[in-house]
């Protein structure tokens, strides 16, 4: 009873842990000298109790990733919308002024790719990604420049 009243909870929860980690044979007696004595807890105990810290962290530490690249990925699904609808909204000859300047800035290998594929009258799934990405890269341009207005106008 002394023990217990003269020593913090966690501390005595610890050691009734810790004890396992010990060689003692006469566990109760160890653990009552390693209190009263305020003894060091077994290395290996530490070590474990470390590394349990230090994979709890890891598991923050990928929980937070997790949740940064979920709101990452949810702006830019809510951007490719939210363009989409821009260039959706703007008549046929500004979407063709668009599609050139697109066109214009791929590098000239996939310009030569999109050239051979037109021919053939398909496009490759990447290609179509590159190009996706590209219209977005122009109209959030040409937005900044004033060139789009929200409205659907292309300042000329």
């Amino acid at each position: 009873r002394k023990l217990i009243k003269n020593n913090d909870q966690k501390l005595i929860e610890k050691w009734i842990e810790a004890i396992n980690y010990s060689n003692a044979d006469d566990k109760a007696a160890y653990l009552v000298k390693a209190i009263r004595e305020k003894w060091q807890f077994p290395e290996e105990y530490l070590r474990e109790k470390r590394e349990e810290q230090r994979k709890e962290e890891e598991e923050k530490i990928e929980y937070i990733k997790i949740k940064l690249k979920e709101e990452e990925n949810k702006k830019r699904r809510e951007e490719i919308k939210r363009v989409g609808q821009i260039y959706n909204s703007l008549d046929p000859s500004q979407q063709e002024e668009i599609r050139i300047e697109t066109e214009n800035r791929l590098p000239g290998f996939l310009k030569e790719k999109l050239n051979k594929e037109r021919v053939k009258g398909t496009t490759s799934k990447l290609l179509e990604v590159v190009l996706e990405e590209k219209r977005r890269e122009v109209i959030k341009e040409w937005i900044k420049e004033g060139k789009i207005i929200l409205k659907g106008a292309i300042k000329g």
